[in-house]
């Protein structure tokens, strides 16, 4: 009887488990920005939740997904221009939610530009001390 009762639980909660359907983050478009000294990376992103309850860590993972190159849909080519010096990201729940233009929030990581040697800019790989996320 015991047995039974827990095949019955196990059965039950792989088919609630099973029903969910997983979003996984991914990058819904992506822009970018250079010049000589300056590179801008702006994107949209399905955030792998429902709901993000966690802004500040749900950026951190799409920073990291940005310096990892492992979203599924996009490769960033750093060896031309580098690593960003600035990226700006606009976060959706569901790409339904991307198509209705109903973001879930944005934020930026940003870094002050250095005017006392233009050629030598932060970027998010080599400086990210020098960055911090501002949210809009």
């Amino acid at each position: 009887m015991k047995k039974t009762g827990i095949l019955i639980l196990l059965s039950c909660s792989m088919i609630c488990g099973c029903s969910k359907e997983y979003i996984e983050m991914d990058i819904l478009s992506s822009h970018n920005t250079t010049s000589v000294n300056w590179y801008e990376l702006d994107i949209d992103v399905i955030a792998d939740e429902d709901d993000v309850a966690d802004k500040e860590a749900c950026s951190k993972e799409i920073i990291q997904h940005i310096l990892d190159n492992d979203f599924h849909s996009a490769r960033f080519s750093f060896d031309i221009n580098g690593y960003p010096n600035n990226v700006s990201v606009d976060v959706f729940t569901s790409e339904k939610n991307a198509q209705k233009g109903k973001k879930d929030y944005s934020f930026e990581y940003v870094t002050e530009f250095n005017t006392e040697n233009p050629d030598v800019q932060n970027n998010i790989k080599d400086n990210p001390g020098e960055f911090e996320v501002q949210y809009e």
